[in-house]
């Protein structure tokens, strides 16, 4: 093609229609502004102009990239460019001063003809009526078009992912029940001693994700990159902080919640290799949070595939094959996991570096104390909200261990959290692409859109969770006796799924508005609430019941669900009440 024909086609490229239309909005906000000032303030120097210019030019390559590729749309700009400069003119000040002064008659003042002239002598009138551009339109699917298609676009990805994650703690369990009852009981444990350590990292994600959304509905995407680098650094030096305080302080805390000396044991065992899996962890998790904040669900999913089919294929090569080193037991699923987790870093790392956040990568170098500040403002409450769950399923597991048949007891609730969590890993895809939605509609100034995806993705979760709850009432003996070797614990198992199974809908109104609370930034209302129902409600409930009442493992069961509604009641009334709307991050 003709560099005549390219300069022609460029007019109609959607990169050059997103220039003209952020041109547009950007003459539009200069003309409301140069009608209640005076002259002087409404001037512009020849540089700013240019700087304006480049600025949306630069924004219209980076979007263009993402629906384009990087050579087609860099391309595409540099033709427009181009084919301004051939034509000799000057470039033209978008400035209203500027209109308003070449306007004026002799005799009459800027200001006077600013009252007369209409936005339109600034820039046509079609380029205001006709809204977002189709490059907009693509660069942000969460912020236009169809509400429904964007919850789709980042609920089935996220879906699958979310699925596909629990089902490494499924799989961990499953194996270890080849070992025995005192090494299921071990891995869960472990696995919820490791979580105090992780919700730090965890929280950091949050508040990456809050940030980087709200950057990224704002169309600043160099901001967006630079928040991003910021977690990066900041989550892996956690990760590296933490392991090590997972491999030393962990070994303290085990004889707390273990009574029985083969689970003690074999819980040493297993913390003292899974304990370096928090360095890997760190950097996929905040990779991913980046990615689902910029409407990416795709690549999670892709590196948690990975992850799911080495660790998966690993416990059972490991400890069923007893290959590639026999007798690794137990640390075979620890083995299996690290490996898993760390070829997936590798991979985040990779793909960021093909994304429009890529130059996060080119950052790492520099330390921002005042932009990782903020991130941790925004996650340390969500770290203290999962910090106080996790240290209340702790003690859980202290009552638990005086019911009769201890051991039983928490095998059978080391199975039923990770057959539920199985059913709600949906709900946690919900979750985290409402927090997504509701993050880039508020960067972009759409709050009634924000409100709106909130509710729409609770009534699905809802739906959803009513057929899943069914689904654990009726089959709740089957689902135990394949998770469980022994009778009582298959009891128990069967037991754990029918009494929850009642709470799951009210788990979805829980887990999704709180996820949407937490997109616009308001992490502190649901820690309060977190906080308030689970070492109010539930553990002094399960207490009373399960010790007091002896009504056993059942009197703990139940004390669950009557905290997961009371939380679901709470949220719900906050959401509604719309203050939230006002959090600034």
């Amino acid at each position: 093609m003709s560099e005549q024909k390219q300069a022609t086609n460029a007019t109609h490229d959607p990169a050059t229609e997103l220039v003209n239309s952020s041109t547009a909005e950007q003459t539009a906000s200069l003309c409301d502004s140069a009608r209640i000032s005076s002259p002087e303030s409404s001037m512009e120097t020849s540089g700013q102009t240019q700087s304006r210019q480049e600025a949306a030019i630069t924004f219209g390559r980076d979007q263009a990239n993402q629906s384009l590729g990087n050579d087609q749309s860099t391309s595409v700009m540099e033709t427009a460019v181009t084919s301004q400069t051939q034509t000799n003119e000057p470039s033209p000040d978008f400035s209203c001063a500027s209109i308003v002064e070449s306007s004026a008659t002799p005799g009459q003042t800027p200001s006077g003809v600013a009252d007369s002239v209409e936005c339109s002598a600034a820039t046509s009138e079609a380029e205001l009526s006709v809204g977002p551009s189709e490059a907009e339109k693509l660069a942000a699917p969460l912020v236009y078009g169809n509400l429904w298609k964007a919850i789709w676009v980042m609920s089935w990805p996220l879906m699958i992912t979310t699925v596909a994650a629990s089902l490494i703690g499924i799989v961990d369990v499953q194996v270890a029940g080849f070992l025995g009852a005192p090494v299921q009981a071990a891995v869960g444990l472990s696995e919820q001693i490791m979580f105090l350590f992780m919700v730090f990292i965890m929280s950091v994600s949050t508040g990456t994700t809050a940030i980087v959304a709200r950057h990224f509905g704002e169309r600043d995407i160099p901001a967006a990159s630079r928040a991003t680098a910021q977690s990066l650094i900041l989550s892996f030096i956690a990760g590296v902080l933490l392991s090590a305080m997972a491999l030393n302080v962990a070994q303290f805390l085990l004889p707390l919640f273990a009574r029985s000396p083969d689970v003690l044991a074999f819980s040493r065992e297993y913390l003292g290799l899974f304990g370096w899996y928090l360095i890997p962890f760190s950097i996929t998790c905040i990779s991913n949070g980046s990615f689902r904040a910029i409407g990416d669900a795709r690549t999670p999913l892709l590196v948690m595939a990975v992850q799911v089919v080495i660790n998966v294929v690993g416990d059972y090569l490991m400890v069923c094959g007893d290959w590639p080193i026999p007798g690794l037991g137990i640390r075979g699923i620890a083995w299996s996991t690290i490996i898993g987790s760390a070829v997936g870093a590798m991979m985040s790392l990779l793909l960021l570096a093909r994304s429009p956040l890529a130059p996060a990568l080119k950052q790492l170098n520099t330390v921002s104390k005042e932009l990782q500040l903020k991130v941790l403002k925004i996650g340390i409450p969500s770290a203290f909200q999962r910090l106080g769950w996790a240290a209340s399923v702790l003690v859980v597991f202290f009552i638990l261990r005086m019911v009769k048949e201890p051991t039983a007891a928490l095998a059978s609730w080391t199975i039923g959290m990770r057959v539920e969590g199985l059913l709600f890993m949906p709900l946690m895809a919900l979750s985290l692409a409402v927090s997504s939605i509701v993050g880039q509609n508020l960067g972009a100034k759409r709050e009634d859109r924000a409100v709106k995806a909130g509710w729409d993705v609770t009534f699905v979760g809802i739906g959803m969770m009513v057929v899943l709850g069914l689904i654990l009432i009726i089959w709740s003996n089957q689902i135990a006796g394949v998770m469980a070797r022994d009778s009582e614990t298959r009891i128990l198992t069967a037991e754990y799924l029918r009494i929850n199974a009642l709470s799951e809908p009210f788990l979805a109104v829980a887990m999704i508005l709180s996820g949407a609370l937490q997109g616009a930034g308001d992490t502190k209302m649901p820690m309060y609430v977190s906080l308030f129902t689970n070492w109010v409600i539930r553990l002094p409930l399960a207490w009373f019941l399960a010790i007091v009442l002896d009504l056993g493992t059942a009197g703990v069961w139940w004390a669950m669900t009557a905290s997961v509604v009371v939380y679901a009641g709470i949220l719900a009334w906050r959401y509604k009440e719309g203050s939230w709307l006002k959090t600034t991050v």
